[in-house]
């Protein structure tokens, strides 16, 4: 039902939509930006239906370029770039409560707790990550983010031996294994080149700590200090 005499009820009910937004919809006291109106004019039923896919795709070309996967998201179809926004936002809700509970844990005097070793773990300069014994990371501090040039989210699931270089992948593969087989609180040290995700390469002296969980080994804390 065209036509420029009476705006139809689809463009009443998407205008008078737009600047209505619920406070509840705030994340942790964040306000709400509300869409930006735009001016009162009357609309087709088909200019409406244009100007909100035009609006749609628009929203989920600028959803996409926020994800934090490189060039690897310009594939992603709009299920997909949905998908992996709730992935991200229930990551980001889950590190905005572990940094809650450490800021308001107060541990009694001479006890530590996890939270507390969290945090001197993130802050921490020293580049420090926790990797499985196939060299997946399961956690990086920012440090180590920042040496390899990965956000925290990319940096989960890399693997070291992966971001080997070709040339020294045989001989860091081979210290992984041993340091696998060795006792408790004997760090394995090895010299490599790693491969930052701007392809640059930075020579690291890796020291692999074994870490035993009821005499199994679990996972590596590993140290990396850049050689000047």
């Amino acid at each position: 039902k065209g036509g420029g005499g009476s705006m139809s009820s689809l463009a009443k009910e998407e205008q008078a939509a737009i600047p209505h937004f619920s406070r509840s919809a705030s994340m942790r006291g964040m306000p709400v930006v509300p869409m930006s109106s735009e001016p009162d004019k009357r609309l087709s039923h088909k200019e409406v239906e244009q100007r909100r896919r035009e609006k749609a795709k628009q929203y989920f070309d600028e959803l996409r370029g926020l994800l934090p996967y490189g060039g690897d998201s310009a594939k992603f179809d709009k299920n997909a770039i949905l998908h992996h926004s709730i992935l991200l936002i229930k990551h980001l809700m889950q590190e905005l409560e572990q940094e809650e509970a450490a800021s308001s844990y107060k541990p009694a005097p001479g006890k530590g707790s996890c939270a507390d070793f969290k945090s001197c773990f993130d802050v921490n300069r020293q580049p420090l990550c926790f990797a499985g014994l196939d060299s997946r990371l399961w956690d990086a501090n920012s440090a180590f983010c920042t040496l390899m040039g990965y956000s925290r989210m990319e940096v989960t699931g890399l693997s070291l031996l992966n971001a080997t270089a070709p040339a020294d992948a045989e001989t860091a593969g081979a210290n992984w294994q041993a340091a696998a087989k060795n006792p408790p609180h004997t760090p394995m040290s090895y010299v490599c080149r790693l491969v930052r995700k701007d392809t640059q390469h930075i020579q690291c002296s890796l020291d692999l700590n074994l870490i035993v969980k009821g005499g199994k080994p679990v996972c590596f804390h590993v140290s990396a200090n850049p050689c000047n």
